[in-house]
């Protein structure tokens, strides 16, 4: 009876932990915070840094969250709309990449931007990647910084991505207004997730033990408030399926969708291009 009560338990306690996925409904980010470290536990930037270590001595082409992939596979909405950003600018392109890990999406796209005149990518990350960075990339092109506000004033961007970012923040809105207010000439998101509801809400991230053993606060989107809020000062150039879809890990069978969107900025050189007959 003893050995049958503790199968019981464990039983009930794997039930209880998800292997991974998207699970629960909270209201505000602190609860869905407590009792976890969330992507701000030092050792994932540690584990991805050794994933990097590897792209950069050239035996694997890129990694994301610390998984090499042997095989590149390109996101071309994001390879599409940087080659058009940078001919407009004669082959000139400054990119703000805002959770942008240590170089997931540039080495990722890297060969489409090849050939560009000159090129300057900066990343926004937390300090543990930003550490890691400096030791990897101390003679690198590639640029870091811990904040948005020092981002934006440094790199002077006229492009910025937030690939699998936004909802990963306690605040993405303020996030968005120092952007949208910073008056960048293009924004693209990337797998990003959405609902249909009119407010906004928060899930449990599990990720996988083979990645990193995590749990992690996720926003989900309402796709109707975004856009209202987007479109006040961006005309909606494209809306478009994420690179990589991972709603079918959401675990309480809602309608999700995880999506891209690129926009440019009213009145800039890029909307009035898409005026032009």
């Amino acid at each position: 009876m003893i050995a049958l009560r503790s199968r019981f338990k464990l039983t009930r306690e794997r039930e209880a932990t998800p292997v991974n996925g998207y699970v629960g409904r909270f209201e505000d980010w602190q609860t869905a915070k407590s009792q976890t470290l969330g992507y701000q536990d030092p050792a994932i930037a540690r584990k991805v840094a050794g994933a990097v270590q590897k792209i950069l001595s050239g035996s694997a082409p890129y990694e994301r969250d610390s998984v090499i992939f042997e095989n590149r596979e390109f996101s071309f909405p994001l390879a599409t709309a940087l080659l058009w950003v940078a001919t407009k600018a004669q082959g000139q392109l400054r990119v703000l990449d805002f959770g942008g890990g240590l170089g997931t999406s540039f080495f990722q796209n890297k060969p489409f931007m090849s050939w560009l005149s000159h090129i300057e990518w900066s990343i926004v990350e937390q300090p543990s990647f930003v550490e890691q960075a400096r030791v990897l990339f101390a003679n690198h092109s590639l640029k870091f910084y811990s904040s948005l506000t020092a981002g934006l004033q440094n790199a002077k961007p006229q492009f910025v991505l937030l690939s699998s970012s936004l909802q990963y923040v306690e605040k993405p809105y303020e996030v968005l207004t120092e952007v949208t207010e910073a008056k960048v000439d293009v924004i693209m998101l990337d797998r990003t997730l959405f609902s249909s509801e009119s407010s906004d809400y928060v899930t449990r991230q599990y990720v996988p033990q083979s990645i990193f053993p995590a749990t992690i606060p996720t926003w989900i989107l309402s796709k109707e408030k975004f856009l209202e809020y987007m479109q006040q000062k961006y005309r909606l150039l494209s809306e478009f399926p994420a690179f990589k879809s991972t709603i079918n890990l959401d675990r309480d069978g809602r309608n999700l969708q995880e999506l891209g969107y690129l926009f440019v900025l009213k009145g800039s050189a890029y909307e009035l291009a898409l005026n032009e007959k």
